[in-house]
């Protein structure tokens, strides 16, 4: 690196700067040893560079004057090939967003697998939630959309860095040929994207990205895939954090998540797809019954079903293995790689054919590609180097001419060795030996003391320490011949490596459905062997709207509480369920149990319960917990209300609702009067059901108001003074909060807490009477409201 860029990388990399020239047109320079490029390259790219990639064009033996050299790739955030700088649990994807009015369209590219995708949202929040779900780490957007600040500044906030790119290549007439020419179509109709002008333009704008920098033609991308809303439930960012589906609230790692309980994965492409599907729950019947079905029967089966996850183990990650294959960078082992995962295919196509639920049957129809493991097999040598340019590749019983070559070399060793004894004997010199190193080539060492016996025919090439050496004509003849054979079977070697290569890159589509088959196989093993290990039952989808559960469980407290109380719950069209109770008592886990328990079902997997009917539920939202949004200023009352708006303004007759403490981040009055109001609203507008947890025992007088507002509470018993969680849920209100035995329970000293129990009994009396007014009044107006 020279000049401006010497000193950036000087200053990240923390590498020493130098300089190249004479006087005062000395150029800055910095740089990298070329086998640790991948080190300081990943460095700079997650500090949001973007770095060229210059190469030399051509062989600097047969160039005439300077050796051409040219910009091979530029290696940003989002194209990153390399897989010492993925996690080969995520993806890496490249988003590009444009907007129209109140429509934004998306278009997402993981070059590492060749996944594209592309949908449709209509509206910058449910953007804004998908981004959070996908986090991409690049984003590029058109040159006209760097002025709307309220979307620059979400995409950053989510620590995605952004690029421009200008208007012209997101234009109809651009971005459509763009496509047709990548792709080498005639119409757009093949990927459903003819009526599509906005998802048409964001595709088209990516892909001239990718090819620009890339300097690629990208041949892993095979297909665009239109992603429908109507397909998969949208979670929104809130609920994803809330119910800790993939990261933790605590510190952000996968630690205590749902995903941390599911993830038994076997191979890296179906831990990528678990995290997809755990996102995405399905919203059609028949498509979630086919997974449920195909998990039934892999539990039963659970001989077979150990089988096979004991051959996925073996299974290598194809779709970064075809990818890399096909961008050119991929190296000998990445060839035996694929050669051992597809040896294991005809055993798992063998050990699919006990099963017969639609999905496992589809499965089996995989194509073993049992030709290409074959090839590999035959051509490239199990100890071969990570390199390409250094031979030891391919097995010299694969082609005749590099059999040839390894012969001549392997004749003149023994040649060389024969000479040696042969000089040995004509000058005397026992310790006489021939050597080799780089810089002079094969050469004869004898020792200072024998120098004299050395004969005339000699001549002298260096002189060292301990010992002369010298070259003889004949020396030099041989050592022509052996370099000659090395260089043209290196030659060849790399020229058949590539070859191969080719020859596998030409069916790539057929090993990225290869790899899609398996993935999912291996996500419904994994399904399979953690409902049978955690005792989970097989969801009953029906068509009434309902939520029925018995003894339910939260599939990862239980794993932290070995004596886990399970609780039933049943909720029907519209219903609505006011749960009061102490803090600690439970009432976030029941709620959050349930919401994972909906979402479990809704991606094929069991369930962590003895009973389960479900009527599919087409979203989820929660309001759990609380926090500062300190990054953008926001209190935790702001954040809860956002929420909140979120939850009222989204939701329909067929959601489920979780709401936990609406209103605690203001006044009493205040907060009272939002979470009535609120309840309310989505009981009598938006009909969801929901699951409303308070410490406002009030809000049990809802329950007079609608047959279907139902009062229970988490059940506690007072022992001696002290305070016992039963953890079930019962029916019926409580208005009792135990507030100060649970701070008595922290530690509280206990003048402290005999002095609380005196103001909360002042407290109480005086707000009964201020509750009293302000109830009568709240009567009045309802009753003129004709609730």
């Amino acid at each position: 690196m020279f000049y401006e860029d010497a000193l950036t990388a000087s200053r990240e990399l923390e590498i020493v700067l130098t300089s190249r020239g004479k006087g005062g047109k000395k150029a800055p320079l910095a740089g990298v040893p070329y086998h640790a490029l991948e080190t300081y390259l990943g460095r700079l790219i997650k500090k949001g560079y973007k770095v060229a990639i210059i190469e030399q064009l051509e062989d600097p033996k047969l160039a005439q004057g300077l050796v051409k050299r040219g910009l091979v790739r530029i290696v940003t955030p989002g194209t990153v090939m390399d897989s010492s700088m993925l996690s080969e649990k995520e993806n890496n994807y490249l988003a590009a967003i444009n907007c129209w009015g109140d429509n934004y369209a998306l278009a997402c590219c993981d070059i590492s697998t060749g996944e594209f995708w592309t949908s449709l949202y209509p509206s910058q929040q449910e953007l804004a939630n998908e981004l959070q779900r996908i986090s991409p780490p690049e984003c590029i957007v058109p040159e006209s959309l760097r002025v709307n600040t309220e979307l620059t500044e979400k995409i950053k906030s989510l620590g995605c860095f952004l690029n421009t790119l200008d208007d012209n290549y997101f234009s109809d007439d651009t971005a459509k040929k763009t496509i047709l020419s990548h792709f080498s179509l005639s119409s757009l109709e093949t990927f459903g994207l003819a009526e599509r002008k906005q998802q048409v333009a964001v595709t088209g704008g990516l892909l001239h990205y990718l090819v620009s920098t890339q300097k690629n033609n990208l041949p892993q991308v095979t297909k665009i895939l239109l992603k429908s809303n109507e397909q998969a439930m949208l979670l929104d960012s809130s609920t994803v954090r809330n119910l800790e589906l993939i990261r933790n609230i605590k510190d952000g790692t996968s630690r205590g998540t749902l995903l941390s309980i599911l993830d038994q994965t076997a191979t890296a492409m179906g831990a990528r797809l678990i995290k997809k599907w755990l996102q995405a729950p399905l919203l059609q019947e028949e498509r979630i019954n086919l997974r449920l079905q195909a998990v039934s029967e892999l539990v039963k089966e659970v001989i077979a079903r150990e089988e096979i996850i004991s051959l996925l183990n073996s299974v290598y990650d194809l779709e970064r293995l075809i990818s890399r294959i096909n961008y050119g960078n991929s190296n000998p082992r990445d060839l035996l790689a694929l050669r051992n995962s597809l040896q294991n295919l005809p055993l798992i196509k063998q050990k699919l054919e006990s099963f017969s639920s639609s999905l496992l049957s589809q499965i089996r129809t995989i194509n073993t590609l049992e030709d290409f493991a074959s090839l590999i097999e035959l051509a490239i040598r199990e100890d071969a180097p990570l390199t390409v340019r250094e031979g030891g590749i391919i097995k010299p019983s694969f082609n005749e001419e590099l059999m040839e070559l390894s012969q001549i070399t392997k004749n003149s060793k023994k040649y060389l060795a024969e000479l040696e004894e042969k000089e040995k004997e004509k000058t005397g010199i026992a310790s006489l030996k021939i050597s080799y190193n780089r810089v002079f080539g094969y050469f004869i060492e004898v020792t200072k003391k024998n120098i004299h016996l050395v004969p005339a025919t000699y001549i002298r090439k260096q002189t060292t320490a301990n010992s002369e050496r010298y070259i003889t004509e004949e020396l030099k003849l041989e050592e022509e011949k052996i370099m000659g054979a090395q260089e043209k079977s290196i030659e060849l070697e790399y020229r058949l490596f590539k070859e191969i290569a080719t020859t596998v890159a030409s069916r790539t589509k057929e090993i990225q459905a290869l790899a899609a088959k398996l993935a999912a196989l291996d996500v419904l093993c994994c399904f399979a062997k953690i409902s049978a290990e955690n005792n989970y039952c097989c969801p009953q989808l029906v068509k009434q709207d309902l939520i029925q559960v018995k003894n339910g469980r939260h599939p990862v407290i239980e794993k932290m509480e070995p004596k886990f109380i399970a609780n039933d719950l049943l909720l029907k069209t519209g219903e609505m369920m006011i749960i009061t109770g102490p803090n600690m008592a439970g009432k976030s886990t029941i709620m959050r149990q349930t919401a994972l328990i909906v979402l479990m079902a809704q991606i094929g997997c069991f369930v962590p319960a003895d009973e389960c009917l479900l009527g599919v539920v087409d979203k989820i939202f929660t309001r759990v917990g609380a926090y500062d949004d300190l990054s953008r200023g926001q209190s935790t009352f702001m954040v809860e209300m956002l929420e909140t708006a979120a939850i009222v303004n989204n939701a329909t007759e067929n959601s489920l609702v979780i709401l936990d403490e609406i209103g605690r981040g203001t006044s009493t009055f205040d907060g009272v009067s939002i979470a009535w109001s609120v309840a309310e609203h989505i009981h009598h507008k938006i009909k969801a059901k929901a699951l409303f947890a308070t410490h406002y025992h009030v809000l049990n007088k809802l329950a007079d108001r609608s047959e279907k507002i139902k009062n229970y509470n988490v059940a506690v018993k007072e022992v001696q003074g002290q305070l016992l969680f039963l953890r079930k849920l019962i029916a019926g209100g409580t208005d009792q909060s135990y507030g100060i035995h649970v701070a008595k329970f922290a530690g509280l000293p206990a003048e402290v807490i005999e002095r609380a129990q005196q103001i909360q009994s002042l407290l109480e009396k005086e707000d009964q009477m201020i509750y009293k007014v302000k109830t009568q009044r709240l009567e009045k107006q309802r009753s003129l409201d004709g609730f």
